[in-house]
């Protein structure tokens, strides 16, 4: 239920993460990706590195993901809009945790106390009740048997609260994630508005597809009956696709990476 976002108020995490990084005009022509012991550089022209807003150099961890964050810097036109760069962005973020990553996890759990696919439609709202369990039944059977957790749901629009087992666990299984990780997650969650839709996301239990269409239902009924806000909407499903993207391309590479590659990045 859309009612269930009411709960959640505005927290300095929010904050904290909104803006960290001011745009500036284009000043570079060329791009080139750069290996050296550590990882992967983007250089600009041949003379400059890649800085995150706390001037620690970029490195990246895999081939696949600076040839990506390179993508999104030869893609500004005349000026460098960090908006349209989530996963220069989330780059940043793993490298610099400006947030420390007890507090992304504590705000994630957060959004999973009151998660959107536990608040159903009541049955006397018949069609929104039988899509939401249509697309939404499937996703927390996957989430409660992945994670050996329950999910309290509920179709009245009183706050109902998790069990403290499952905030446990799950806050446990968000700890356990590699660092550079973490800003990904909470990314995913924020853009979702779920985590129980981001942990199937980017633990293997939904596709980015699947996990738009699971945050979009509401909206997307509601745009079905009422029409939509021009431009807006499509804007906004462009921001979503992105954002989840750049969370899913950063998650499966620092997984794809051995023991050793993954002390480089910490």
């Amino acid at each position: 239920m859309l009612v269930s976002r009411l709960f959640r108020g505005s927290s300095k995490c929010t904050r904290a993460l909104a803006t960290f990084s001011k745009d500036r005009k284009r000043f570079y022509k060329d791009i080139d990706v750069v290996k050296n012991d550590t990882g992967y550089q983007i250089s600009l022209d041949g003379k400059y590195n890649v800085k995150t807003p706390l001037r620690n150099l970029l490195v990246l961890p895999t081939e696949t993901l600076a040839n990506a964050v390179a993508v999104e810097w030869d893609a500004q036109k005349e000026n460098i809009t960090f908006a349209v760069m989530p996963l220069t962005s989330l780059c940043f973020k793993a490298t610099d945790q400006p947030i420390p990553a007890k507090d992304l996890v504590e705000h994630m759990l957060e959004f999973l106390r009151t998660d959107t696919v536990c608040y159903r439609a009541p049955p006397e709202e018949e069609q929104l009740h039988s899509m939401e369990n249509e697309r939404w039944n499937p996703l927390t059977t996957w989430f409660s048997d992945n994670y050996h957790v329950h999910l309290a749901m509920t179709t009245d629009i009183t706050l109902t609260p998790q069990p403290e087992q499952t905030i446990s666990r799950i806050k446990n299984h968000l700890m356990d994630q590699h660092l550079w990780t973490i800003p990904a997650y909470h990314q995913a969650t924020t853009s979702l508005k779920s985590l129980v839709i981001s942990l199937a996301l980017l633990d293997g239990g939904l596709s980015a597809e699947e996990a738009i269409a699971c945050a979009s239902l509401e909206s997307d009924f509601q745009i079905d009956r009422w029409g939509e806000v021009e431009w807006q909407h499509t804007l906004d499903r462009a921001r979503l696709c992105a954002d989840t993207a750049a969370a899913v391309l950063l998650v499966n590479e620092i997984k794809s990476l051995s023991r050793e590659q993954l002390m480089l990045t910490n």
